[in-house]
């Protein structure tokens, strides 16, 4: 079996700084974003989508197929956009075991939500 490279894009966030991930299937349109970032206004304590919406606007322009969305762990830096960008763009979200809890009390917290 050929070895096959993935296309990986990062995306760092300095507001947050973290990286974020979109690995591209380089045999079709088939891509996943890891770790992704809900951005947080330290100052006013709102959050907004920015960060995700440029992970959307990247998947739709090149004609990727979002098929995960992939938290690798519980993020002490940044909350996760995982539910906006399955809402808007499709997939599935694969969480570590403890991510959802951390979503639950942070996401009330932030008003973020509590879902994944």
């Amino acid at each position: 079996m050929p070895r096959l490279n993935p296309e990986v894009h990062s995306y760092f966030d300095e507001a947050t700084n973290a990286a974020c991930y979109i690995v591209k299937d380089p045999t079709s349109a088939a891509c996943a974003v890891i770790d992704s970032i809900w951005d947080f206004d330290m100052a006013s304590g709102r959050t907004y989508t920015a960060h995700a919406d440029m992970l959307i606007d990247e998947i739709t322009k090149n004609g990727w197929t979002l098929e995960w969305v992939i938290e690798t762990h519980v993020h002490a830096d940044h909350l996760s956009a995982a539910p906006y960008l399955v809402q808007q763009i499709g997939g599935k979200i694969a969480i570590g075991s403890n991510i959802d809890t951390v979503q639950k009390v942070f996401g009330k917290v932030f008003n973020a939500g509590t879902e994944f």
